[in-house]
């Protein structure tokens, strides 16, 4: 073998040792699965691409259902959580085994197991009684189980995880640590990442709960996303209008806002504006002009926010009552200026006074 060939070779080798090595780096740190879903996390200590992770749902040795991911790239010192549905029409109860392989390059990198019963298992403690998720946040109902001997409940300490998801990947998450579930307790949590408009999210709420035993339990729920405002606030008289609006959600709003005047039915006056750009809790103050002031009488007004789609989100319909009399707008004639001091007769009358004072006084000078 030449000198150039055995470099090549040695140089080949390094670098398969070196990828080898830094797979090390990668690992599957959370795994769960039930009857309807499952999730797994993995996390990476380094910068990777074409990741395989491979899920299978088995029930007494046999494959029941299986799903693959494929992760083109993670980042440095970062968690990726994959999900998949199992879909699964009258599963058997028993004994199921979640098989979560991650490969990369063709080689199996890890494999860890999570198992479950389904059809009986022992109560939890508390359970996600409903959960509501829309385009700002996601609101749930934690409740205890109650004993039916006495009808009262222990107090349950339990962690919930809030996942976004989009396809099969968790794009946001949250959590509330240490939470007690003495009676049904409300929760929610606001999505801080912006959402596309008209697209199909899920979510997944995760709850452990460490006593009487250690548990974890999930519900996932979809829906789709929409910009949503709505007006809060509204002044309007006989010179303009101007409308507060607020978003209620994390697709950004991009759409008008339309001030509508009518008189006996008939449409006087109408002015589109452009709102600013808004998300959740973001509020804006419209404010526009009439072009002309409204003569006096009893106007009919429609404020309406038109959405990015051009469906109408909110619509406030009010009156104006304007005083404002236009006659009142008339120039008034102008009035003569008068000379400061005397008036013009009275100044002649003393000028006349002067002259025919100053007569004898000549005569005796001369």
């Amino acid at each position: 073998m030449s000198g150039r060939k055995i470099i090549l070779f040695m140089a080949v080798l390094m670098l398969v040792s070196v990828q080898s090595a830094n797979a090390e780096d990668i690992n599957i740190v959370d795994v769960y699965s039930d009857i309807d879903s499952t999730d797994i996390t993995i996390h990476s200590d380094g910068h990777y691409t074409d990741i395989t992770l491979e899920a299978e749902l088995t029930f007494k040795g046999d494959v029941v259902k299986s799903k693959q991911f494929h992760i083109e790239e993670i980042s440095s010192d970062s968690d990726i959580t994959t999900i998949a549905f199992w879909n699964i029409t009258n599963p058997k109860e028993g004994f199921y085994r979640t098989i979560m392989t991650m490969s990369m390059d063709g080689s199996v990198l890890e494999t860890k197991y999570s198992n479950f019963s389904y059809g009986w298992r022992a109560m939890p403690g508390i359970s996600i009684k409903d959960i509501v998720p829309d385009s700002s946040g996601i609101s749930i109902i934690l409740a205890p189980y109650y004993t039916t001997k006495t009808g009262t409940s222990k107090p349950v300490l339990t962690d919930i995880e809030y996942m976004l998801v989009d396809g099969d990947t968790v794009i946001y998450r949250t959590t509330d640590s240490r939470v007690t579930v003495l009676q049904a307790t409300p929760l929610s949590k606001d999505w801080n990442v912006l959402l596309e408009n008209n697209h199909d999210y899920s979510t997944r709420v995760k709850a452990r709960i460490s006593s009487p035993e250690d548990a974890v339990i999930a519900r996932s729920e979809d829906f789709t996303s929409k910009d949503d405002v709505r007006i809060t606030e509204l002044y309007r008289d006989e010179t303009g209008a101007s409308a507060t609006v607020e978003g209620y959600s994390q697709v950004p709003f991009e759409g008008y806002v339309v001030f509508t005047v009518t008189k006996d039915d008939t449409i006087i006056e109408e002015v589109r504006e452009k709102s600013p750009i808004l998300t959740n809790d973001d509020d804006e103050t419209i404010e526009i002009i009439w072009s002309r002031k409204l003569a006096a009488g009893t106007y009919g007004l429609s404020v309406e926010v038109i959405g990015n789609d051009g469906d109408i989100l909110d619509r406030w319909d009010t009156v104006i009552e304007s005083d404002y009399d236009s006659s009142d707008g008339a120039t008034p004639e102008p009035t003569p200026t008068e000379t400061p001091g005397f008036s013009i007769v009275p100044a002649a009358f003393v000028l006349v006074l002067l002259h025919l004072a100053s007569g004898p006084m000549d005569r005796r000078g001369g």
